[in-house]
């Protein structure tokens, strides 16, 4: 089941990158109807029930509930061990691979870049295919954690978690820009915000609130940084 669930990650980014390079479909729109479609399929192969892992797989949860004592007697949890591992897999293809620097340079401007010659739609596929798979890795902890699996609630607004914790991380809507270690950082923030959310008093049920809030003002910063850094070259160049 395991690398079936990997295997149809694989095909999912492949189909979206597909969708978006050769038809020249937009981004968003592929993803918003996909994830719509999955969780509609989703939730007609399980009958709209919850799945339980069951008793004979319940040694599957010791893959995201298990912790590693440290000196001192510090826990670290297995899980964030798997992040500390993918983090660091990530920097190293980002900022010392032709891949991250090709992926990079896309981002910011794809036109330019397939002039230099550079495929730009096997790279694209390839982004999608990477992103697929982290999101099927991601769906199986998260079924091992939880130790079920109900497709009417689960992933519900982990997209926007995701897309707050890239903007928190510093990673430029508009593409190009962005660090691995800032969106740690902006993950890492994301749990914050709904603790300071229950030591303020603020009702849980603006939880979605404050982080909507949160994407606005980061985009916000980034259009106003971007607009006065092309305003201060303009003059410098004038």
């Amino acid at each position: 089941a395991f690398f079936y669930v990997l295997g149809f990650a694989v095909s999912i980014g492949l189909i979206h990158g597909l969708l978006i390079t050769k038809l020249k479909i937009q981004p968003f729109v592929v993803t918003l109807c996909s994830m719509m479609i999955y969780r509609g399929v989703s939730r007609w192969i399980a009958n709209d029930r919850t799945i339980s892992l069951g008793k004979d797989h319940a040694w599957l949860r010791d893959y995201s509930e298990k912790f590693f004592e440290l000196p001192g007697g510090y826990l670290l949890p297995i899980t964030l061990v798997y992040l500390l591992i993918l983090a660091v897999i990530s920097w190293i293809l980002l900022n010392r691979t032709i891949f991250g620097r090709y992926i990079l340079a896309i981002g910011r401007n794809e036109q330019a870049t397939r002039y230099c010659g550079i495929k730009t739609s096997y790279y694209v596929i390839m982004t999608y295919v990477i992103c697929s798979v982290l999101s099927g890795v991601a769906g199986i902890l998260f079924a091992f954690y939880s130790g079920s699996v109900q497709p009417s609630n689960h992933g519900n607004s982990n997209e926007l978690y995701a897309i707050a914790a890239a903007v928190l991380g510093g990673c430029s809507l508009r593409g190009g820009e962005g660090t691995i270690i800032g969106v740690v950082l902006g993950a890492a923030l994301i749990p914050l915000i709904g603790n300071m959310i229950n030591l303020l008093g603020i009702q849980t049920s603006l939880e979605l609130t404050v982080i909507g809030a949160v994407i606005l003002a980061g985009a916000i910063v980034d259009q106003t940084f971007h607009f006065w850094s092309g305003y201060f070259k303009t003059r410098k160049i004038s």
